[in-house]
């Protein structure tokens, strides 16, 4: 995926200010978490450190010919607007089948009220359309793929701290 202008100036404002940042060998994306709709939502959650991961199906990557996420990639996450506000970085995998996802992983997530029962009950929501794409019949056959994030870098557009 390539970068935008804006987003590769954030990018290299980050990497300006880490010279030892491991980022320039690493994959980098740019996107909304979520949608545009609840991006302001969800950015929130990850700049109060409340969100430390986020889950995604094996399968939607493998359709899409995404790469799956791995430990080192950066994310440059994008508000409602398009605009860059921070970048995570990926520190931890883990692949669980849908209904062996632990609790850790819905509290890490920092959604709702945190539990498991909310993590399936939103998560197969959101899927739940998209399962034949990915050549799946029930949500249960799904494999998540979650990662864990860590902010290395949250500055608005005019170079603040946010």
């Amino acid at each position: 995926m390539s970068l935008t202008e804006d987003e590769e100036r954030y990018w290299r404002a980050y990497l300006a200010e880490t010279p030892d940042s491991p980022g320039k060998s690493q994959n980098v994306i740019a996107g909304h978490p979520g949608s545009p709709e609840i991006a302001d939502t969800l950015l929130a959650l990850y700049l109060q450190g409340d969100k430390v991961a986020g889950s995604g199906l094996v399968e939607d990557y493998t359709t899409t010919g995404d790469p799956l996420p791995q430990v080192g990639d950066h994310w440059i996450v994008l508000d409602s607007l398009g605009s860059p506000r921070c970048i995570l970085l990926t520190v931890r995998i883990e692949n669980h089948k849908f209904l062996e996802v632990p609790e850790y992983i819905a509290a890490a997530e920092g959604e709702g009220d945190m539990s498991l029962a909310h993590w399936r009950s939103a998560h197969s929501g959101r899927y739940a359309a998209h399962l034949r794409d990915w050549g799946l019949t029930q949500i249960e056959d799904a494999t998540v793929i979650t990662e864990f994030f860590q902010v290395v870098y949250a500055k608005d557009q005019a170079g603040d701290h946010t």
